[in-house]
């Protein structure tokens, strides 16, 4: 029973925390089309992104519950069916798909790089800044540049970074 509720508490907290960009992608965008959740680089972006949140939260997790909060964040974050990722991601990881490669690094490099800015600005607060509403804008401001970077700049067109 311990491991459903912390598969539950894990999921949540991974769709908690990226829900917030999609949605900032769809205001500024306009709308993200359903076919945008069946490119390989979102498919590689959001499930190596899903999986670092969730082993940060969890600590660790069998290969079955990582699998299972894969599958239900991604219903959460993207309304898609369950089924539908865990073959997408099964298919594009043996076909060693390069877009799909590169959204999988790409997500590892924007955790990192969030992390680091998140661990900078925490730095940067002087004693009593608490108080202070700016670095939760702070964090914000660099949330949302790092997710369109790695995120809204790859949706909509070809992947030139592959190009390089």
């Amino acid at each position: 029973m311990f491991g459903l509720w912390k598969t539950y508490r894990v999921r949540r907290a991974a769709a908690a925390e990226i829900i917030p960009l999609v949605d900032g992608t769809r205001r500024r965008l306009g709308s993200i089309p359903d076919t945008t959740w069946h490119e390989p680089y979102v498919v590689g972006f959001l499930g190596v992104l899903i999986t670092m949140i969730a082993l940060r939260n969890a600590g660790s997790l069998g290969t079955d519950d990582l699998a299972a909060v894969q599958a239900g964040a991604w219903t959460d974050i993207t309304g898609m069916p369950k089924d539908a990722f865990g073959e997408e991601i099964c298919f594009l990881g043996a076909s060693q798909d390069s877009r799909f490669t590169f959204g999988c690094r790409n997500a590892e490099t924007f955790f990192h790089a969030l992390d680091a800015a998140i661990r900078q600005g925490e730095q940067n607060l002087g004693a009593g800044a608490e108080a202070s509403p700016a670095p939760a804008s702070a964090e914000h401001e660099a949330r949302s540049a790092l997710w369109s970077r790695y995120f809204d700049s790859q949706l909509g067109g070809p992947l030139a970074a592959l190009e390089m």
